[in-house]
């Protein structure tokens, strides 16, 4: 369910029906419950039609499809509404993982779904070749123009607002006086503007990585002013030490080298061949942004960037990878609709009702004009060439959709956001919460975007449970760091490698090099992992292969972290603990056999002497809940 957030719009007038005193709602006419096809356990389905264009221009519908828990906890138990993101996620297919994760407010209410207009099974809208598009940086200007002359004219009913009336119809339908409303990433956009539209109909809020009140800035600069507190969070109580001390500055160094000329070198793929690849400076702002979805790529930045500066450009490279990720089903994230509601939300610029012709120097007048404070590390043509505006700058002439004035409504609100998390930053949801009288603020150290569905030691579930029981929420996160550790700068020759502890010399760098090699094997899965991505294996950093062997195990053909040491064989990793036995070839004879044990560490031979390291220094990196007080 973690998807990223492109933008969000506001509605053109708060309805009469939000400002009247509650009525009596409407029986549930018009939805036929039966089971869900296909099969989604503990749920029944229904069909909710809508029109299409609420003002009768454009004829048509829409068929919702909506979904609601078998049964209630208990006799007139409240509803919650969960929000999926994107724009353009799907939600029905998602109610067991829905149910699983929001629990603590099942207790007392039914959980409904509703796969908003123009995703999943509601009129999912189609665009082949977007959808396909498999780059880290796509050109959004031109596929944003075919994705629009593919959709033709009911391209325009498809913004937050008409959303946000497809609620209040199932509402109506459901026969529910309130909502609870849970939004996570875009659905956080999609409930605050249902609230300020129809505040009697809302009964609590839950907003996790929040967009900001006014939508998603068209330059992006509400993600760019962030990342110095970012980077700096990340780095802090010395968890870069040995990396960088100034992780900003290595950014915005490597961001204008990158303006200047691309980043251009060798892969290994997962059959050991070296595949060329390029980085450029809109690449580099994509890696940063599709880190805070990866906690292990995110890991993997501040080194990468290092190394990158120092002209050593695989472990960045090796990245784009996992920041793509795994393709998505147009059932599952509808980019066409993704697209379509950005371009109709986002407060761009220039207005759609604006020629194309005279959009870019509208746009060029924006970005001249933003806060030097608020870029970032990036230059002025970097964010213009990541922002939204340019996304749309191709977007045909069509309806727009005005800004509500309407404030939020004073009910009970539970706010959550990471504080490593880049597209929806803390300062989005610090800036929600102050407009909410009832709103409680719940920060996750060290973690991304998503805090219910990244939820490492129950923190989020405590909140929740509070949060829904009427009990003071408190700050259950507040006293632990939930990110994954920076991985070390991988060392661009033997010669600068350090030697492993009890162990110094040439032998020392080649122990070093041969447990690097085994962390390294390990951080690139959990990284694909982590993307999504089906096919388990890939290449050394520097030479070699690797695959996943079982539920824990991992086989390694030549791999080499270090130019010059190879390893091969299989271990077992259990949160980062290793079992079995590799084969290490190094240079000046450094060959030999490593034996790991989750207890008793590293034992083996190399040269012909032995060597040993105790299991600490042997262990992987994981996602530890580290306790700071």
């Amino acid at each position: 369910m973690r998807r990223a957030v492109a933008a969000g719009a506001a509605v053109a007038a708060l309805a009469l029906a939000g400002s009247l005193a509650l009525a009596p709602a409407a029986p549930a006419a018009g939805l036929r419950w039966h089971g869900c096809r296909p099969a989604l356990a503990g749920f029944q389905c229904a069909r909710l039609q809508v029109p299409l264009d609420r003002t009768g221009v454009v004829k048509g519908t829409v068929a919702l499809r909506v979904a609601r828990q078998r049964s209630a906890p208990r006799r007139g138990a409240g509803v919650l509404l969960a929000l999926s993101g994107g724009p353009g996620q799907s939600a029905v297919a998602f109610g067991p993982a829905y149910e699983q994760t929001l629990a603590p407010a099942l207790r007392s209410r039914r959980l409904v779904l509703m796969d908003q207009r123009g995703t999943g099974d509601s009129g999912v809208l189609r665009c082949p070749v977007l959808q396909r598009t498999r780059a880290l940086v796509p050109d959004y200007r031109s596929l944003s123009a075919s994705c629009a002359r593919h959709l033709g004219p009911r391209r325009d009913f498809y913004s937050t607002t008409d959303t946000v009336d497809d609620i209040e119809a199932f509402r109506r339908a459901l026969g529910a006086p309130r909502l609870s409303i849970q939004g996570t990433s875009y659905g956080t956009y999609v409930a605050a503007e249902f609230a300020r539209r129809y505040p009697a109909r809302v009964d609590r809020l839950v907003l996790d990585s929040s967009v900001g009140p006014q939508g998603v800035d068209a330059l992006l600069l509400d993600s760019w002013g962030p990342l110095p507190r970012i980077l700096a969070d990340q780095c802090s109580d010395g968890r870069c030490r040995g990396i960088t001390d100034d992780p900003l500055g290595d950014v915005r160094a490597l961001a204008a080298r990158l303006e200047a000329a691309p980043l251009r070198g060798f892969v290994v793929d997962g059959r050991g061949r070296r595949v060329a690849r390029t980085l450029t400076a809109p690449g580099l702002a994509a890696l940063i942004v599709a880190g805070d979805l990866n906690g292990h790529l995110q890991a993997a930045m501040p080194a990468a960037v290092r190394s990158g500066l120092a002209g050593d450009a695989a472990p960045l490279l090796r990245l784009i990878r996992p920041a793509i990720g795994a393709p998505f089903g147009t059932r599952e994230l509808s980019l066409g609709l993704n697209v379509a509601t950005t371009c109709a939300d986002t407060r761009l610029a220039y207005a759609l009702t604006t020629p194309l012709a005279d959009r870019p120097a509208l746009v060029d007048a924006a970005v001249a004009a933003a806060p030097e404070a608020r870029l970032g590390p990036f230059s002025r043509p970097l964010v213009a060439a990541m922002s939204v505006d340019r996304q749309c700058l191709r977007w045909p002439v069509g309806r727009v959709a005005g800004p509500v004035a309407a404030p939020l409504p004073d009910v009970p609100a539970l706010i959550l956001g990471g504080s490593l998390d880049v597209r929806t930053p803390l300062e989005n949801d610090r800036a929600l919460a102050a407009q909410i009288p009832r709103a409680q603020l719940v920060v996750v150290p060290g973690s991304g975007h998503d805090e219910i569905d990244s939820d490492v030691d129950g923190c989020v579930r405590r909140a929740l449970t509070r949060f829904f029981a009427g009990h003071r929420v408190g700050d259950p996160c507040a006293r632990s760091w939930y990110g994954v550790p920076p991985q070390p700068i991988a060392p661009a020759s033997l010669a600068v490698t350090p030697a492993a502890p009890r162990a110094g010399g040439l032998r020392g760098r080649v122990l070093t090099a041969a447990v690097g090699a085994i962390h390294d094997a390990r951080e690139a899965d959990l990284e694909l992992e982590a993307s999504g991505l089906p096919d388990r294996r890939g290449g050394g950093l520097r030479a070699g292969s690797w695959r996943i062997a079982g539920r824990t195990g991992f086989v390694l053909r030549g791999v080499s972290w270090v130019p010059g040491v190879r390893v091969s064989g299989r271990i077992d990793s259990q949160l980062g603990r290793y079992r079995g036995a590799v084969r290490v070839s190094g240079p000046g004879r450094m060959d030999g056999v490593l034996r790991f044990d989750r207890r008793r560490g590293m034992t083996g031979r190399l040269g012909g002497r032995r060597v040993h390291l105790p299991a600490r220094s042997v262990r992987g990196a994981v996602q530890e809940v580290v306790r700071t007080g």
